[in-house]
């Protein structure tokens, strides 16, 4: 069995690092795979060196081609045994995109999560879909030695966001929660990792939703990263937090989430989204609303005729405040030790095995 297997993995993104690691999964599994790139972006971001060595493998002779990009772009070769569509959507459906259309060309579309599987049958998707989570190397994220930390987390209960700073990842939930939660002389601190360069304008986006609280006359600041980390210091800061937060209105499958139960965070999230398939923590209760806001994706995606997964703030209050109370105990510590089994289930041996059970029933 040899497997083309094309995708966005040197664009620097979550979508790249979730094709890096199906590709690393399914090498692991013995499968024969040759990786080919396209992209979105006008330079290359780093990515694994073994990547680059499949890369000069020769595709001829491929009998599957699983293409790992946008339906719109997904094209139809009958040399090949099977065509495989991977797909992750947000939302319950994607009528208005005509993505259907595109999927029902595949001979086979491959998703992360159960939501996104729902999702796709709500939109018309008539094909076989198979769940394929998305991996990691957990073993490298337990075997970790930290080094650099973060001053400003230590002696402190910290938990963490890691996500784009865009609509549909709800950052205001989480601002709101912990500031309407928190006293400000309390030993514990809201970290966000975001990808956005201005620090100032998530600085300032954070303070605007302060100012609108009208709780206090000042509040803690919160500690932001923005841009990207060193793998290994991203690790080690990662390491200095307790629990992990994703307030996200709708995720096909979180990446961050199962790093972060890889070096034993338990995680909070959004109920009735792609975490709950394999997230260990609490999910906290939500209601479908229309889409709105979402003015950072392409036309027709994630537009008000579709809905996602709106978090009770109040509710995430309780959970944050939970998962203070039990700091330092032996309760955090059991919940730590059982995120970190979860989160081996998702280890690239575990998901390149599964894949190759899937491919070899084809």
């Amino acid at each position: 069995m040899k497997v083309l297997y094309i995708g966005h993995y040197r664009d620097g993104t979550g979508w790249a690092n979730a094709a890096i690691n199906n590709i690393l999964a399914m090498d692991k599994a013995g499968i024969e795979i040759v990786p080919r790139a396209i992209t979105y972006e006008q330079k290359d971001s780093e990515y694994p060196d073994r990547i680059k060595e499949l890369e000069a493998n020769s595709s001829y002779g491929s009998d599957i081609c699983i293409q790992h990009t946008l339906p719109h772009l997904y094209s139809y070769d009958s040399s090949y045994k099977k065509n495989i569509g991977f797909l992750a959507t947000e939302t319950t459906s994607f009528k208005d995109t005509g993505w259907q259309k595109y999927c029902n060309l595949m001979d086979e579309i491959w998703v992360p999560s159960i939501a996104t599987k729902a999702s796709c049958r709500l939109s018309g998707v008539n094909k076989p879909i198979e769940i394929v989570p998305h991996s990691l190397d957990i073993s490298s994220y337990i075997n970790h030695e930290q080094k650099n930390k973060i001053q400003e987390l230590e002696n402190s209960f910290n938990f963490v966001f890691i996500g784009e700073f865009i609509e549909r990842k709800n950052i205001k939930a989480l601002v709101q929660a912990f500031h309407s939660e928190f006293e400000t002389i309390e030993p514990v601190n809201l970290f966000i990792k975001t990808s956005r360069q201005d620090l100032k304008a998530v600085q300032e986006y954070c303070n605007n939703i302060k100012r609108g609280l009208k709780i206090r006359k000042s509040y803690k600041n919160e500690i932001i990263i923005s841009g990207k980390l060193d793998k290994h210091d991203y690790i080690s800061v990662l390491k200095q937090c307790h629990s992990f937060v994703m307030p996200s209105r709708g995720e096909g499958f979180c990446i961050p989430a199962l790093e972060a139960m890889s070096v034993g965070i338990p995680v909070i999230h959004t109920s009735n989204t792609g975490l709950g398939d394999y997230a260990y923590g609490t999910s906290v209760a939500s209601r479908p609303v229309p889409c709105f806001g979402a003015v950072d994706t392409i036309p027709y995606l994630d537009n008000a005729n579709s809905s996602w997964y709106e978090i009770d703030v109040e509710q995430l209050k309780f959970a944050m405040r939970s998962a203070y109370m039990k700091w330092n105990t032996e309760t955090a510590k059991t919940e730590s030790n059982k995120a970190i089994e979860w989160a081996k289930e998702y280890d690239h041996e575990a998901i390149g095995g599964l894949i190759k059970e899937i491919l070899n029933d084809s």
